[in-house]
């Protein structure tokens, strides 16, 4: 069973993340923000933290719950729709973005700027949905 605090702490961490990360993505909406300005690089890190504290968190789950082992961190979030953590729709969708994170971090390719605000833009409401989804489930497992 997956251990509530521990989730709970990530969850907390993940919030902050994505509250700090949010008006930097409405000003890139509302084309406030310049491609070449330092806050792009504040927006790739705290997509870094918020993806990765959610690979974190997933893998804890996993783990714990004795789920299959996925192949890799988009695996994650596909066995929790599986299993239905998170609904199933939403692991595939939210998968997507492990590959943007490893692109940015590890430069397994060159990152348009404006292609990976675009991406971030439009899928970060979906952290939003997940963290509501493990909360609810973490809650449900520990009654």
């Amino acid at each position: 069973m997956p251990d509530k605090d521990v989730v709970k702490s990530k969850l907390s961490a993940m919030s902050s993340y994505f509250e700090q990360l949010m008006p930097f993505v409405e000003r890139y909406r509302k084309g406030g923000l310049a491609l070449d300005s330092q806050d792009v690089l504040v927006i790739e890190r705290l997509f870094q933290l918020l993806v990765d504290t959610a690979i974190d968190i997933n893998t804890h789950i996993i783990t714990r719950s004795g789920l299959e082992s996925p192949d890799d961190y988009e695996g994650t979030f596909r066995v929790l729709g599986k299993n239905n953590v998170i609904p199933l729709e939403l692991g595939e969708r939210i998968s997507g973005s492990v590959a943007l994170r490893n692109r940015m971090v590890h430069g397994y390719e060159t990152v348009q700027r404006k292609r990976m605000l675009d991406d971030i833009s439009g899928g970060i409401n979906q952290y939003a949905e997940y963290m509501k989804h493990i909360s609810a489930f973490v809650e449900k497992q520990n009654k």
